[in-house]
């Protein structure tokens, strides 16, 4: 059984596992933090090196659930290494550091570091697994989340609308913007409350450069008390400031109204909705979902009308890649989130809300604890279609019914079969036939 070592410290690293050598690499250590580390800061300084056998090594990276967290040089000076290994060149300058927030992580989270080679070889480094503390909580007096969380193109901007049209919520013209006001502000707060933002200001390499106040070199301060300071009571405060900031928005924009809610939508991989959730105590989350099939078609389509790719497809690859990756790995992370803990979280289907509306609604707003009165839901059903009445450019079919199973007509043969292959078991937990 782990410690939970946040009992005392703001963090702690319960596990660490090195990888050690390989047929690439003469050898690579974490050096710190070591398991059993306790840290008094929101900010994780990762330092270690690693030695090529005889391709260079291009830097390391630092991933958290797959996504890149960190990307720093192998270039700090280790006479260590290099007596160790005196025969190899490079040996010298073997080490690296990362510094990074953990508020970019889950509250408990499992970081991997690998090396990628200038050949584009990544090799697995080390494993740690640790958990930090959360977020002091508001009083619960503000606007509170609710976060539609979802992947683009399954109908979020129709779900956004619809919410926005009841007089509990409050939303800044989702047909029109798609405005990410919480998700700016609690990224700032996770840049801020990096140790190479925060310890910037005491040694700035050049006050011209660009965004010199997030790209210090994380390095340590010699004053630990204040080094503590800045990287726990600070860090506190900012995040109150941003809550502070999201609230004075949401408040301007409702005017004499007072509504419970404000929405905005997120996406999948981001840790901003589990900020939300540790920063307010009401703070409730919506995933919606729609056929995946039918989600990549109009991705497909949408991204051929505005002649561009977005969505995760200009990352590169084929479509078989894009459902074999990005979008398999968006759709599991909704799974977790769905079966998570926090955020009273609800389900709801693209095709329930177009065929059903009413009945849909209705049981949301209840869940929400909303008001849901038959005539109100029928209000606020009639107040959406009015604002979505002449939104062709955001449509990749005649009306929201039609695009029900697309992927039937859409989809080459060769993809529906890598979707039903990829996603099968994911389809079928969610309610759809993945036949």
């Amino acid at each position: 059984m782990s410690v939970d070592h946040t009992a005392t410290g703001i963090i702690g690293i319960d596990e660490v596992s090195n990888n050690g050598a390989s047929d690439y690499v003469h050898g690579g250590n974490i050096d710190t933090p070591a398991e059993g580390f306790v840290g008094d800061s929101y900010g994780l300084t990762i330092e270690g090196w690693v030695l090529s056998r005889r391709i260079p090594i291009e830097h390391v990276e630092v991933l958290h659930e797959e996504r890149p967290v960190a990307v720093v040089p192998v270039d700090l000076e280790r006479p260590d290494i290099a007596a160790g290994f005196p025969q190899v060149e490079g040996a010298s300058r073997s080490g690296f550091r990362a510094s990074i927030s953990t508020l970019k992580l889950a509250d408990r989270f499992e970081l991997v570091l690998r090396a990628k080679l200038v050949d584009d070889t990544r090799l697995p480094l080390a494993r740690l697994h640790g958990r930090r503390r959360r977020l002091p909580a508001s009083t619960g007096d503000e606007i509170q989340p609710l976060m539609v969380n979802t992947i683009g193109r399954s109908g979020s901007t129709l779900l956004v609308t619809l919410l926005s049209s009841h007089p509990e919520v409050v939303a800044f013209s989702p047909f029109i913007k798609d405005a990410r006001v919480s998700t700016y502000w609690v990224n700032v707060l996770q840049d801020l409350s990096d140790p190479s933002s925060f310890l910037a200001p005491f040694d700035p390499p050049d006050l011209d450069a660009k965004r010199w106040w997030l790209d210090g070199d994380g390095g340590e301060l010699g004053e630990p008390e204040v080094e503590r300071w800045l990287g726990s009571e600070a860090v506190n405060s900012l995040a109150g400031l941003c809550r502070a900031q999201i609230e004075a928005f949401y408040r301007h924009l409702a005017g004499e109204g007072r509504p419970r809610y404000f929405v905005e939508k997120y996406l999948p991989h981001q840790a901003v909705p589990d900020l939300l959730g540790e920063l307010y105590p009401a703070a409730r989350e919506v995933i919606l979902v729609r056929d995946f099939r039918d989600t990549l078609s109009s991705v497909i389509a949408f991204n051929r009308k505005r002649g561009w790719d977005a969505f995760g497809r200009s990352e590169g690859g084929d479509d078989a890649e894009y459902v074999r990756g990005a979008l398999r790995q968006s759709v599991a992370t909704l799974a977790e989130r769905l079966h998570g803990e926090g955020t009273g979280v609800r389900l709801v289907r693209y095709e329930d809300l177009v065929l059903e509306p009413e009945p849909t609604l209705s049981e949301l707003f209840t869940a929400l604890g909303m008001d849901a009165d038959p005539e109100l839901v029928r209000e606020t059903l009639e107040l959406a279609q009015r604002s979505t009445a002449s939104m062709d450019h955001h449509r990749t079919t005649s009306d929201p019914a039609a695009s029900i199973g697309r992927w039937r007509e859409d989809l080459p043969e060769e993809i529906a079969e890598v979707c039903n292959e990829e996603l099968g078991p994911l389809l079928a937990e969610f309610g759809y036939d993945a036949s």
